[in-house]
């Protein structure tokens, strides 16, 4: 059953990463990931949403160090929901339209670290 489930989820974001990447491979842009983050009626694309966001923020936290990278987000504990994230970066993204033709993990940082900024 495992396997099954993560066959699944691989096929679903295969899937929704053919539909954000445009023709010759550029990355996603922050008007794309937030259309798709908007579209709550296609299970695919808000499975993309929800993984590309994560993977953008794991992928932050595993670049973290100490001394040479330190941490510039610092999500509360207990921190609000994927969803909430989501939902607020989009409205984010509204109001922050000259980012809107930026690279989406570009623009996913510049949102977590305005909203929740580490203490000096």
């Amino acid at each position: 059953m495992k396997k099954f489930l993560i066959a699944s989820g691989i096929s679903l974001l295969a899937l929704g990463s053919a539909a954000a990447t445009p023709a010759g491979g550029s990355s996603v842009t922050t008007e794309s990931l937030v259309a798709m983050c908007k579209n709550k009626s296609n299970v695919a694309e808000q499975n993309f949403c929800h993984g590309y966001g994560q993977g953008v923020y794991d992928l932050y936290l595993a670049n973290r160090h100490p001394k040479k990278n330190p941490p510039f987000v610092c999500i509360p504990n207990p921190g609000p929901t994927r969803q909430v994230v989501i939902d607020s970066f989009v409205d984010w993204a509204a109001n922050n339209a000259q980012y809107a033709k930026a690279s989406a993990a570009d623009t996913l940082m510049r949102y977590l670290a305005g909203t929740y900024p580490c203490k000096k």
